[in-house]
């Protein structure tokens, strides 16, 4: 079977890659290949099943949420901004909504139902789907015109849209890596990101369920390396947005095979002391604690800080007052390892972007190879930056692959 443009991966890049090309009409064709017997099943699983598609922003804006490699997704986003994905889906039969955060949701709250609009506005174009064939092996052309050619297949073009290795269940499992560097590109070591953080500590287990609606969480003595947000305590340590936004750093430090220490800024302020001891010399320590957080987590930071929970504040001794206000601005925690590709939500690390042609996503050491989505090294945060990024840089790469 042959086609003018192969497209290995029907998830969320792949499918608006596919969607583009088709609308190209192109002389042979457009052929989706996937491992999964079904396809789109990571995009029908995120959000929650809800689907947060994306984001609005500006380029500007775009380009800073994936931090220094941000620039390079400028041509993707700008052929496929946020506006205009909202009418592309609407063209399928998706209507979306904007949430007070500005992340972007179809109105049905059902990402299942933006997949199965993709592959039928896929399959109504004349889109070739192939599913649970998983691709071993991608031979490059011999000559200037020769095709690519795969275990089954041959095609003019060729876009690796495989996903990384985040949720490997749901078919990102590694594989698209391993057909890239077999054809001679870098590949960043891939650690999982958007996951949770396990702590050598136990103390965040007795609160295993508590969130916080305001911590930033920052990895000790790195400049630079810190987020603000929601945190949650769990069974095994942190989550929560937070935590989920600065965990692909710490599973790139963790890679040195030492803990990672990390610190949570509970108050973002430094406490009064002077003023406490003046207003409220008398009250316990605790009972001013337990009103700015919950009132378990501030027995904890007391005994953390060695502070007994029946201590006034007329009776607090300068070095008590200082292990206080570290474990408020920066309680310490020591990460030894993360929830790992299973329970992350994208992946860091791939398909180097200095080997990749960020104006068409073509790759610069081979003809007529494209890469699109999470198998190129560039992840964001949550709220639909990273389904984004795939939804654009297919759109992208399906619109000038295969000519």
């Amino acid at each position: 079977m042959d086609a003018s443009l192969l497209i290995i991966g029907a998830g969320p890049a792949g499918l608006l890659a596919a969607l583009a090309a088709a609308r190209r009409s192109l002389p042979r064709g457009v052929l989706v290949v996937d491992r999964l017997p079904v396809p789109g099943a990571k995009l029908a699983a995120s959000g929650g099943g809800r689907g947060n598609l994306s984001h609005v922003a500006t380029e500007g804006e775009f380009a800073a949420a994936f931090g220094r490699f941000g620039r390079f997704a400028i041509p993707a986003f700008r052929a496929l901004p946020p506006e205009r994905l909202r009418a592309t889906l609407a063209d399928v039969g998706i209507a979306t909504v904007v949430d007070p955060a500005g992340r972007i949701y179809p109105r049905s709250q059902s990402a299942a139902q933006v997949r199965d609009a993709l592959v039928a506005a896929c399959t109504r174009a004349g889109v070739r789907l192939v599913l649970d064939r998983p691709i071993r092996s991608l031979a490059p052309p011999e000559t200037p015109d020769a095709p690519w050619t795969t275990d089954s297949f041959s095609a003019r073009a060729v876009l690796l849209a495989a996903g990384g290795q985040s949720a490997p269940r749901l078919g990102s499992d590694g594989s698209g890596f391993a057909l890239a560097r077999a054809l001679g590109y870098q590949i960043v070591p891939p650690v999982p990101a958007l996951t949770s953080l396990r702590t050598a500590e136990t103390w965040p287990a007795a609160h295993s369920g508590l969130s916080l609606p305001d911590v930033t969480v920052a990895i000790a003595g790195k400049r630079g390396a810190a987020e603000r947000g929601e945190l949650l305590f769990t069974h095994r340590g942190i989550s929560g947005p937070a935590v989920l936004n600065l965990s692909g750093r710490v599973a790139r430090d963790l890679q040195a095979g030492a803990p990672v220490p990390i610190e949570l800024d509970l108050a973002h302020a430094q406490p009064d002391f002077r003023t406490l001891r003046q207003e409220a010399g008398s009250r316990p320590i605790h009972a001013w604690l337990a009103r700015n957080l919950p009132r378990a987590l501030a027995g904890t930071i007391l005994e953390l800080a060695g502070t007994p929970a029946d201590l006034t504040f007329s009776r607090l001794s300068a070095a008590q007052e200082q292990g206080l206000a570290r474990h408020l601005r920066a309680c310490p925690l020591t990460v030894r390892g993360t929830g790992g590709f299973d329970d992350s939500m994208a992946t860091a690390g791939g398909v180097s972007l200095k080997q990749v042609r960020p104006d068409t996503l073509e790759g610069r050491l081979t003809p007529r190879l494209h890469f699109a989505g999470e198998l190129l090294d560039l992840d964001g945060p949550t709220g639909g930056w990273n389904l984004h990024w795939a939804f654009c840089s297919g759109y992208l790469a399906g619109s000038v692959a295969g000519a």
